[in-house]
């Protein structure tokens, strides 16, 4: 009896050895997933039953978006945070290393639901996908959007690809402001304007004289559709652009894009019209020298849209730093961002690879005004495009007028000390430019963030952001002195008429940032995209910012809500006419 429990003594040690050698998991699995250009391979490093190290094996992800996702996803995990949320912009790239990861788990013998906080689902079932309509649209801006309802109206049937969860684009971050020579509130203001003066100020930048035509010609009408058909709702008030020569710019309800994109989304949904989100297109389908449809990545695998007309409205390459840095070199590192996360140029991109001609890729627009630490636009520092405010350096001296081109307020900024500059007004120009309530979160935040202050004096303003405060004195008595005589001696401000000298007085610190890029695919009047040979490719259309040759080096503001609108309009019509 001893005996026999001697022996069941042993065998149990012997089982509990095993299992705990068993658990103890140490080496290196990999791990596999499908992703949005193919497999995404990973290396796991365990070490007792912990995951030590991931790096990444192979991927053919898109260079910025899907492959950025993933160094941020194995950068997360590295730090031991497992709680993998997929990245807005990226969710099919995401999606394939959770799984990857997961999978990589599963072989090493461990539980992935144990590790992983969001327990994906491994070996999904790929499948490929059809529809057939008249008219795609690809991006789901103000651009698409527009040219979705244009060619709805028309009689086509259409549907909407988007590849963020989200549609809106940079339309929806946008203050969305609107340039129209003529507009209603100029003539109850009295302001000179006409189509010839707003086709000067804009060809000033070297744009298709052609284009900027139609551009100018429809201007009006497409302000007026917004409002009459649309119902989208304009302030009572106008905003002077630098670039401008006079007052003509429409400012949307709540300063923001959040009107047109809700009001143009309405529209769509009130039509019928389909919008498909988190659907890459990656591909345009061609027969017979005329593109038929387009190719898309979805969740469970592909879509292919089969239609007779594609209309490309997936926005510019803001958000895309190789390629901002290969087109212009000044574009480095040190400058941010203002763009939507799905500005990638997919749609140039596409374009190109069938054939089309491209123009002013090089020709990338700064944000002057921007915050210091996101890039994000800011909007409080509107109040020197509507009740005025200087900008300074560390120095405390002024150093470009104020309402110049953005590429050169920008530049000048980056040229000063420290790449940054102060925005200056006072308590008239705050009341005047009526920023609050709209942007009061922003406000707020900058002010809790100390990238603006709100003071007393100019000594307190000066010792807050550490500016020279002898020279800022000078500078701000020295301007208050040119705007009482109406002739800036310094950089002849073209809109004077207002002072720094009310107490209390705001100065927000800012950098500038990648606004726009005014380079994309080539088009004629009709909105269609043409091959390097000039010639119409038979069933393709863009509008907005994946288009070039309107702006010329430089966009001016609130002029490329006036691009999307008329050319939108023109691309989803036109497109329309091929059912």
């Amino acid at each position: 009896m001893k005996k026999l429990f001697r022996v069941l003594s042993f065998l149990l040690i012997l089982v509990l050895f095993l299992t705990s050698c068993k658990s103890a998991v140490n080496g290196t699995y990999e791990g596999k997933a499908r992703g949005h250009n193919g497999d995404v391979v990973i290396d796991v490093s365990f070490e007792n039953n912990k995951i030590k190290k991931v790096s990444l094996k192979e991927s053919v992800e898109t260079e910025d978006v899907g492959k950025l996702a993933i160094e941020k996803l194995i950068e997360k995990v590295n730090s031991g945070d497992f709680n993998l949320d997929e990245v807005t912009g990226a969710t099919y790239s995401s999606k394939a290393f959770i799984n990857a990861l997961a999978d990589a788990i599963n072989k090493s013998g461990l539980d992935y639901k144990k590790i992983l906080k969001n327990n994906p689902t491994i070996n999904e079932k790929f499948e490929t996908k059809e529809m057939n309509v008249d008219v795609v649209v690809v991006g789901s801006g103000g651009a698409g959007l527009i040219a979705a309802i244009k060619a709805k109206e028309a009689g086509a049937n259409v549907v909407i690809l988007e590849k963020l969860p989200l549609i809106g684009g940079n339309t929806l971050i946008s203050g969305a402001e609107y340039a129209a020579p003529m507009n209603w509130l100029q003539e109850k203001e009295n302001i000179k304007d006409s189509i010839d003066l707003f086709k000067k100020d804009v060809e000033k930048a070297g744009g298709d004289k052609e284009l900027i035509d139609v551009l100018a010609n429809n201007a009006l009408d497409g302000a007026k559709w917004l409002r009459d058909d649309i119902k989208v709702e304009w302030t009572d008030e106008l905003m002077f652009f630098g670039g401008h020569s006079v007052k003509r710019s429409l400012i949307p309800k709540g300063q923001s894009g959040k009107e047109l994109i809700n009001k143009l989304h309405a529209k769509a949904e009130e039509l019928g019209i389909e919008i498909l989100t988190e659907t890459n297109a990656f591909e345009l389908i061609t027969k017979d020298n005329a593109v038929t449809g387009v190719k898309s990545k979805i969740k469970t695998g592909e879509l292919i849209v089969n239609a007779k007309s594609v209309v490309l409205t997936t926005g510019g390459f803001g958000a895309n730093k190789k390629m901002l840095y290969d087109n212009d070199k000044e574009i480095d590192d040190k400058i941010l961002s203002t763009n939507s996360a799905g500005s990638t140029g997919d749609g140039i991109k596409m374009a190109q690879a069938i054939g089309a001609d491209v123009v002013d890729l090089d020709k990338i627009q700064l944000y002057p005004v921007c915050d210091v630490e996101t890039g994000k636009l800011l909007y409080t520092g509107d109040t020197r495009l509507v009740g005025g405010a200087i900008l300074v350096n560390k120095e405390g001296k002024r150093f470009v007028e104020e309402l110049g081109t953005r590429r050169e307020i920008s530049m000048g900024i980056k040229s000063q000390t420290d790449s940054v500059a102060y925005q200056i007004w006072d308590e008239d120009s705050m009341k005047k430019s009526n920023i609050l309530p709209a942007h009061e979160v922003e406000y707020n935040n900058l002010i809790d963030g100390k990238k603006l202050c709100k003071v007393n004096s100019i000594d307190e303003l000066a010792d807050f952001f550490g500016i020279d405060k002898e020279n800022l004195k000078a500078t701000i008595n020295k301007f208050n002195e040119d705007s009482e005589n109406g002739k800036d001696t310094l950089f002849n401000l073209r809109r004077l008429g207002f002072k720094i000298e009310k107490a209390p007085f705001y100065c927000l610190k800012a950098v500038p940032a990648v606004h726009h890029t005014m380079g994309g695919l080539k088009i004629n009047k009709d909105a269609n995209v043409l091959n390097k040979n000039g010639e119409i490719i038979k069933g393709l259309y863009a509008a907005g910012e994946t288009t070039g040759g309107i702006h010329g080096n430089n966009r001016l503001g609130s002029v490329s809500i006036t691009d999307i609108t008329v050319f939108g309009i023109i691309a989803g019509t036109n497109a329309a006419k091929n059912k």
